[in-house]
């Protein structure tokens, strides 16, 4: 059976349950942690973690087989029984670890921890990771996020921004408005070039016409 990563991290491990009860029933033959988002198999009606099943069915030998019967799996809902004992439960929220106290119901977990201010975010700049309540305070002060020059767009980092003076600037947007002279000229010498082609062609039209008019006159 190749489960072996997934019994390695259970999306719940069972030690942030508060009232953990029949664990026969509520935990996950796969990752040995508490069931989230549960489905069933028809012939067994054994539970797995959605996750779970769909992972071990990629590693499966044989992803049609139950991992529990051994017969062909076909998906149900888990047990509604099941369900409602998994509604009693309280969790420990994930981010304790980075100094969340919360301990919330089981169907309020997902939303908890997706608005948790102890959850953390990377700042773009150092990649140091940063809790959420915290995080705007690093981010506007963290000498290696980088900003963007609002006159030149030129971009540098915060702790080189006395850098980044007005002569420096300037410079920047004269040569920026050199090239952007060069690419119209670029464009401008195009179009002239098609025009005198145009031009070049008529003419050589219009002098066909008259000389096939002055031998047909002859």
């Amino acid at each position: 059976m190749a489960t072996s990563f997934i019994r390695d991290s259970p999306y719940l491990s069972k030690d942030r349950i508060t009232d953990l009860a029949h664990p026969e029933l509520t935990v996950c033959s796969l990752c040995n942690g508490l069931l989230w988002l549960p489905v069933a198999c028809e012939k067994c009606e054994t539970s797995f973690c959605t996750s779970c099943i769909k992972t071990w069915r990629i590693e499966a030998e044989d992803p049609r087989l139950c991992p529990k019967c051994s017969t062909e799996y076909i998906q149900r809902p888990c047990p509604g029984a099941i369900t409602h004992i998994l509604s009693t439960f309280n969790i420990i929220c994930h981010y304790k670890p980075h100094g969340c106290s919360a301990i919330v119901p089981y169907k309020s977990l997902e939303t908890h921890e997706e608005t948790c201010n102890y959850r953390q975010k990377t700042c773009p700049g150092c990649e140091e990771k940063i809790i959420r309540m915290h995080f705007n305070a690093h981010y506007y002060t963290c000498p290696s996020v980088l900003l963007t020059c609002p006159e030149c767009n030129s971009i540098y980092q915060r702790q080189n921004a006395d850098q980044h003076t007005d002569y420096k600037c300037l410079r920047v947007q004269l040569n920026q408005l050199r090239d952007q002279m060069m690419r119209i000229e670029q464009i401008q010498n195009g179009k002239l070039n098609l025009l005198e082609s145009q031009i070049r062609h008529l003419i050589e039209t219009i002098e066909q016409i008259v000389n096939r008019q002055r031998i047909s006159i002859n």
